[in-house]
């Protein structure tokens, strides 16, 4: 069993109708099964709506904090859901049924170092048409033709480092990454540069900025560097990477 992992994310300015487009989605007779209301930070909860619901909207996604995103990024792919009942002793399994999609009016709203291959961002450049009549049954039925005849619906490797590319603009930029690029570069193949490990250069971009860094994020901060490509290699001390200072 597999869960639909990814999520588009549509991104617009208010009064786009973006969440009314996500509501027509679901047919009317069934709509008791779509919701706009989720709260990551009672995850119990919101573990639960995986079973209930249908189609869960993410409204103002930019609201959502980074560890919230960390936790959404954990249900996309649970493809069943563990409970157990108060007073009792066995954990039952409840199938997903839920798929996800999400709004936003702010453009800065993936925070996760590595890349955000989960999401489908889509900016949306002017009001959506809402009040053109949707053939539910037509649309449901193409789509369960699709399946039953073999058509792909998952997104392969190259398809996926595609899309992580083309989320890269609606990235949050952290700290340190805009400090990185104000005191290094990635070294080019034949120059000699330094090879520093990620605490190093938080060390120094730290001290150049006067800015204080935390070490807790010197293993978010490595992650940060291979999603920018800065050369690498792996040492008996850890991974260290090519870098040359900026004058």
């Amino acid at each position: 069993m597999h869960a639909n992992n990814i999520s588009p994310l549509l991104v617009g300015a208010q009064g786009t109708r973006k969440s009314t487009f996500c509501r027509s989605l679901i047919p009317p007779a069934i709509r008791v099964y779509y919701t706009d209301s989720i709260d990551f930070s009672q995850k119990k909860d919101a573990e639960l709506y995986l079973n209930r619901f249908a189609l869960i909207n993410i409204d103002e996604f930019d609201q959502i904090s980074a560890t919230q995103q960390g936790f959404l990024k954990h249900i996309l792919q649970k493809p069943i859901v563990n409970i157990r009942k108060p007073h009792a002793t066995a954990v039952l399994e409840l199938r997903r049924y839920a798929s996800f999609i999400a709004t936003s009016n702010q453009k800065d709203l993936l925070t996760d170092p590595t890349g955000s291959r989960r999401f489908i961002c889509i900016e949306v450049l002017g009001t959506i048409d809402t009040n053109r009549a949707i053939d539910y049954e037509q649309l449901y039925a193409q789509a369960m033709y699709e399946l039953d005849h073999g058509e792909r619906y998952w997104f392969d490797p190259a398809e996926e480092r595609i899309m992580t590319e083309s989320n890269r603009e609606f990235e949050q930029v952290s700290l340190e990454e805009q400090l990185f690029y104000r005191y290094f570069r990635a070294a080019k193949e034949e120059e000699v540069g330094e090879w520093l490990s990620p605490a190093e250069i938080l060390d120094e971009v730290g001290r150049n900025s006067a800015i204080p860094l935390s070490n807790k994020r010197v293993s978010v901060f490595g992650r940060v560097l291979r999603k920018h490509e800065i050369p690498s290699k792996r040492t008996k001390h850890g991974s260290v990477y090519h870098v040359v200072r900026l004058s």
